[in-house]
């Protein structure tokens, strides 16, 4: 298992595990948006001692809910988004995850959400992207249309990330084989890969909409 010491309190400078005490001072005094953003994906592991675990969960929850500046949350989850862009640029149409309207807008555009409603409605948090997109919709912070079409591109994302993941092994789609790059269309109900390409290049362009809109 590999620690990214970037997500941890302090970062790569700071110790590896701290008090919970600590931990939880931490994120109620210091922690920046971004920090924030990665704690509502957070989940308890089945294993070690499961009251130390719902002890930390707790604190986890406690941090996530505390009443935020919604202006100061989008502004800060957007320079983030903007930050990734220019440093982290998507390698190509297929990269699902970095590319505009892919992955990571959804994700960024769920957790500032998460974050900005949770004070008032802490049944928004769920780290499953795809749980947490039904819940602000049930409570209001996404219109149902916005649900729509976040919910289509996050749930196609992942099938043609599982298939293309299983079956490429990190090579890019388009390297695929014919009758794998017909079974990728398949996924997405297209006819052929190249339908399945416009299909996804009008998908994310209403991702990144959503994302410029809400964020």
């Amino acid at each position: 298992y590999e620690v990214d010491t970037k997500l941890r309190p302090s970062g790569s400078k700071g110790p590896v595990a701290v008090r919970l005490s600590s931990f939880e001072r931490y994120y109620a005094e210091e922690a920046w948006t971004w920090e924030l953003q990665a704690l509502t994906r957070a989940r308890l592991a089945p294993v070690g001692d499961a009251a130390l675990g719902e002890r930390a969960m707790r604190i986890v929850r406690a941090a996530l809910v505390r009443p935020r500046d919604g202006e100061a949350v989008r502004a800060d989850v957007a320079n983030m988004r903007a930050r990734m862009a220019r440093e982290r640029a998507a390698k190509g149409f297929w990269d699902l995850k970095l590319t505009p309207g892919g992955f990571v807008d959804i994700e960024f555009l769920v957790q500032a959400l998460q974050l900005i409603w949770a004070a008032r409605a802490p049944e928004v948090l769920a780290a499953n992207t795809g749980e947490a997109l039904t819940r602000l919709r049930q409570v209001g912070a996404l219109a149902e249309g916005e649900f729509e079409h976040l919910h289509r591109a996050w749930r196609l994302w992942s099938d043609l990330y599982q298939v293309a993941r299983i079956s490429l092994g990190g090579a890019s789609i388009d390297d695929a084989p014919a009758p794998l790059a017909l079974q990728l269309a398949r996924v997405a109900g297209a006819a052929d890969l190249d339908t399945l390409r416009a299909h996804m290049a009008e998908l994310r362009e209403s991702v990144r909409g959503d994302f410029a809109r809400i964020v």
